[in-house]
């Protein structure tokens, strides 16, 4: 016996064809964004980058990350998903990121951590933004709002320079969107934003570098959402220093399942839904970053779970950190 002559035997097909056909639209979309990313990175060099300077010292205190350093005496310190590193170079102090601030609470985890920590964060002579994620400008509000800040209520000095990667504004900030290599101050530059394309749509992010006096470069990353050979190849191509230490994000939430990794592997997942980031992304990132020969490498726990910290400690030995909040990385000539 058939039913096909039953007036509502299509609705389930025709759901199934409307299905298909929106998968493969947004398939299309994202191959096609994909090969547009792919073609359009190469021409963010245009040429060297030269007196960039250099600092005897370099210091990143970790402000907003996922896991903290859980001493007595810092019991208030928070943790959460995001990223914001003080770095101070030489005599400036930059902010690298915002952070999340999910609950976006007046007084935010990054806000809070730099007061247990004492760090003024009034006195600071400039931010960098890698990209424009909620977890990296201080919260899905900001992102919306094409913004960035350290707080809901207003705490940036006025005319701060803000150094962004894509048209972004600020109500206190001077902006200063990047599309080319920056020296923004003695031993510091910004490279140029990278386009790339995850679940989340195209992204452009920018990298910081820090060019330690007998040490070379180092190389910070927010999410490290471009493939690392990429980022890597436009720091050599930008600067012909040797890249000596890699820090922050690498977005390789391996085996998320089970663990409070999951947005991060599918939202921010470069590839298709359904091929989630694994063990062979891990190994790839380990190989560029080997290749350059690096005498420190330390992982962000926003975007990485334990088993990527495992990965990174067995193939970098005493080279490995994983950054928590209020544990200061300091790299010198020395």
């Amino acid at each position: 016996m058939t039913h096909e002559g039953r007036p509502g035997a299509t609705v389930p097909r025709a759901a199934g064809t409307l299905a298909v056909a929106g998968l493969a639209g947004l398939a299309a979309r994202f191959t096609r964004a994909r090969a547009a990313a792919d073609r359009d990175w190469a021409g963010r060099v245009e040429s060297r980058l030269t007196g960039i300077g250099e600092v005897a010292e370099v210091t990143i205190l970790p402000l907003v990350e996922r896991l903290t350093i859980g001493e007595a005496g810092h019991s208030r310190l928070r943790g959460e998903a995001g990223l914001s590193y003080l770095v101070k170079a030489g005599e400036t102090s930059i902010l690298f990121d915002t952070g999340l601030n999910l609950r976006g609470d007046e007084r935010s985890p990054l806000v809070e951590n730099a007061d247990v920590l004492r760090v003024d964060l009034t006195a600071l002579d400039g931010v960098v933004v890698s990209h424009l994620h909620p977890d990296h400008v201080g919260g899905l509000r900001m992102a919306r709002r094409r913004t960035f800040g350290l707080s809901p209520a207003p705490l940036e000095p006025r005319g701060l320079p803000a150094y962004v990667p894509t048209e972004m504004t600020h109500d206190r900030a001077d902006v200063v969107p990047i599309s080319g290599p920056r020296v923004i101050a003695p031993g510091v530059a910004v490279l140029p934003p990278l386009p790339a394309v995850v679940f989340l749509g195209p992204v452009a992010e920018q990298a910081m570098v820090v060019n330690v006096r007998g040490f070379g470069l180092v190389v910070l990353t927010g999410c490290g959402h471009p493939p690392m050979e990429r980022i890597l190849g436009v720091t050599e191509q930008v600067l012909d220093v040797p890249i000596r230490a890699v820090v922050g994000g690498l977005h390789l939430p391996v085996h998320p399942w089970g663990t409070p990794f999951v947005p991060q592997a599918v939202l921010g997942n470069p590839h298709w839904p359904w091929q989630p980031i694994g063990e062979r992304d891990a190994a790839d990132v380990i190989e560029q970053i080997g290749a350059r020969g690096p005498r420190v490498v330390a992982l962000s726990g926003h975007d990485s779970t334990p088993w990527t910290f495992d990965a990174f400690r067995q193939a970098f030995g005493d080279g490995y950190r994983t950054m928590r909040v209020g544990s200061e990385l300091r790299i010198s000539a020395a």
